[in-house]
């Protein structure tokens, strides 16, 4: 005789596979709270509020409860984001659950009311304002330039990638200590639609597929797939990263801006850092880095941020500095007296072993008594900064020169220059240095010394955070969005880094015995459960039938 299984209900089912997960997972009433909390946040409520029609019947199910049930649809780590799937965690719910998630209480979970009130909030996005103007438009009949509203007027214009980064934001608690350095790189959104020959719209527009939004993209080859184009869009995603030698912070996603195809990357990474508040560092690849100066490495200047980026083949190499005696060696100023065998160096390769690398690294810091540092602050006016060279000051001698009498009678630790005495020599000079020089390759710290190894090696945490949402917790590859266009995909998008952000938080604190941000915002009792241990599956036994 076979052995029945017990008969349990749908929702009764789904309690019991979520408490059977190992990393003791979210409760039910915990996913449903956190989900009201993000509805309810200043950025939801601003859209719900312009989706709001002022005319007609009144929906069944308020919008801010739809964008709430897509919360905690994406916080049980879906196979896929879509209407269908949110319905599905919905009817698993009781009464009382539903009512905590803002749904009143109705005969049934419909699909229609639903995708009605999201399309409701796809729709303010997508026309790109929340709040209309109260008044006709004018334009200079000469120039054609609209004229500015009066005062008073409501108009609230709005940017896709501001409010995808505060939706994402909103799934941090203000109790979360937000970090001020991120590292952003992109990864592909592969459109689930299929491609055709080139086509063109009525406004002239070339597209591939129903998805005109959609481009054609390139992607490196992994250990899944070789190189290959792809269409659809590139997801330009920003996570917080701890201080250099600083404790582990968990990978949350901080920001997150969409483009079509491959293109815009260094305008996708500015407008991440720009939506975010109080940054003063980013990591970068030479994804970004090899953008032109005025795209990128002067916006970052002139926004305060430092910059931390790997150099590309025609970032490296040596010039001629600003006065005679000095030399631009990988982006940094140094003194023309460093040795030949510093000034071409090669960076480790993937081949290469721990202790080869760090042997390498130590002749990459040979070159540091050699550089020159800021002597004096920025002076914004003019554009440039003063540096001072490794023998200009009598309390920072980095080298012996003999030029330098003083250097000479320094400790013989400190390396000698090859400068004959007599002859004019870079080492004890304070060159000004403008601000556009050698703008595209300059960074704070040496390229491929210790320190600076140990800054950019925290870059890793974003391919980690893609690892994670691509083959782990989620599975946001092609089919996990099945609705076209660059705001559908990109709100969906946002959703999904909600959810993966409220899980990973909880998990992350709660392993480590510390308390959770968002049970301290919602004032939530302490989750004393014992945490799940992750054993190893035993294959069920077959017993013999009669």
């Amino acid at each position: 005789m076979t052995r029945r299984r017990k008969h349990r209900e749908p929702h009764e089912r789904a309690r019991l596979s979520q408490d059977a997960t190992p990393a003791n997972p979210m409760m039910i009433a915990q996913r449903i709270s956190r989900a009201r909390a993000v509805a309810n946040s200043d950025v939801v409520a601003q859209i719900v509020a312009a989706a709001e029609q002022r005319t007609g019947r009144p929906r069944m199910i308020p919008l801010d409860a739809v964008f709430a049930a897509f919360v905690f649809h994406a916080t049980s780590r879906p196979h896929a984001m879509t209407t269908s799937g949110v319905c599905a965690s919905l009817k698993t719910l009781t009464r009382d659950d539903l009512l905590r998630l803002g749904i009143p209480a109705c005969d049934r979970i419909r699909y229609k009311r639903v995708h009605s009130g999201w399309r409701a909030i796809r729709r303010v996005l997508e026309r790109g304002f929340l709040m209309a103007h109260d008044h006709d438009l004018e334009a200079d009949e000469s120039t054609g330039e609209v004229l500015p509203c009066p005062d008073g007027c409501p108009y609230v214009p709005v940017n896709l990638d501001e409010i995808l980064t505060e939706l994402v934001q909103a799934s941090i608690p203000t109790e979360f200590e937000r970090p001020t350095g991120v590292a952003i790189d992109g990864t592909d959104i592969e459109s689930h639609t299929r491609p055709h020959r080139k086509r063109v719209d009525a406004q002239g527009r070339a597209f591939w597929s129903i998805d005109h939004d959609a481009k054609w993209g390139h992607r490196t080859a992994t250990s899944r797939r070789p190189t290959e184009l792809h269409l659809g869009y590139e997801a330009h995603v920003a996570t917080y990263i701890p201080p250099v030698d600083g404790a582990p912070i968990p990978q949350l996603v901080a920001g997150v801006a969409l483009r079509p195809g491959v293109r815009l990357r260094s305008s996708a990474a500015i407008a991440v850092l720009d939506a975010l508040k109080f940054i003063t560092e980013a990591l970068l690849d030479r994804g970004y880095t090899t953008a032109q100066a005025e795209k990128l490495a002067r916006l970052l200047r002139l926004r305060h941020i430092d910059l931390t980026m790997d150099l590309h083949k025609s970032q490296r190499g040596t010039s001629p500095g600003p006065t005679p005696g000095t030399i631009w060696i990988d982006g940094h100023l140094y003194s023309a007296a460093i040795p030949a065998r510093l000034k071409k160096l090669n960076p480790p390769t993937l081949a290469m072993t721990e202790a080869e690398k760090a042997h390498l690294r130590d002749i990459f810091d040979a070159r540091e008594p050699y550089r020159f540092v800021p002597h004096e602050k920025h002076n914004k006016k003019r554009g440039s900064q003063r540096y001072r060279g490794p023998a200009a000051s009598e309390d920072h001698y980095k080298v012996r020169c003999p030029n330098t009498p003083g250097s000479m009678r320094k400790e013989r630790h400190l390396p000698t220059t090859s400068c004959v005495k007599g002859q004019p020599c870079g080492c004890a000079k304070t060159p000004v240095v403008k601000d556009v020089d050698q703008e595209r390759n300059r960074q704070r710290l040496p390229w491929q010394s210790t320190r600076w190894a140990k800054s950019f090696n925290r870059r890793t945490l974003v391919e980690g955070l893609f690892g994670a949402t691509r083959y782990q917790s989620l599975n946001i590859n092609r089919g996990f969005f099945r609705q076209i266009g660059l705001v559908a995909t990109g709100l969906l998008l946002a959703v999904a880094y909600i959810g993966h952000n409220i899980v990973r938080l909880h998990a992350w604190h709660t392993t480590r015995g510390l308390p959770e941000p968002w049970q301290v915002h919602l004032d939530e009792p302490l989750d004393d459960r014992p945490l799940d241990k992750a054993t190893r599956t035993r294959g069920r036994r077959k017993r013999p039938t009669d």
